[in-house]
């Protein structure tokens, strides 16, 4: 019996499906209301520095991102799916116009680099591993001298 992962490849296309659409929609398109959708209610984000929140922390972040840079385009440069994980490898660009991780608008354009692993299981987004060059996007929002 030959084995046929044409299954296993249409998941893992769903399943990019759904990260790609977090990153168009909710990110770049500013539509916060589909976290509700696209998120498992227990949600979890491993962000750097090993903290780690849940759908309400995750909401606030995604809100304040988004206040402070209006105009925030996130782009996807490669993609990688494996079981019911999704790794991203993306960047975004945006002008602070508002205060930011405890930075005042700076009206300065910043862009930063990062890679997502996101797990994946029912449909919906479970968890979420973030390492992001946030250094770089302090030093360019001139949070250092």
């Amino acid at each position: 019996m030959a084995f046929d992962d044409s299954g296993s490849r249409v998941r893992l296309e769903v399943n990019v499906a759904l990260v790609r659409r977090y990153y168009e929609e909710v990110l770049s398109g500013r539509d916060d209301s589909l976290l509700g959708e696209l998120l498992d209610p227990g949600f979890l984000s491993h962000g750097p520095g090993g903290v780690t929140v849940g759908v309400d922390g995750y909401a606030k972040a995604v809100a304040a991102t988004h206040a402070a840079f209006a105009d925030l385009t996130v782009s996807i440069h490669d993609q990688i799916a494996e079981g019911d994980e999704v790794v991203t490898r993306w960047s975004a660009t945006g002008t602070q116009t508002g205060p930011y991780v405890g930075v005042p608008p700076s009206n300065r354009v910043v862009t930063v680099s990062g890679i997502h692993i996101h797990r994946v299981h029912g449909g919906r987004l479970v968890e979420h591993w973030e390492e992001v060059d946030a250094l770089g996007a302090l030093r360019q929002m001139g949070a250092f001298g």
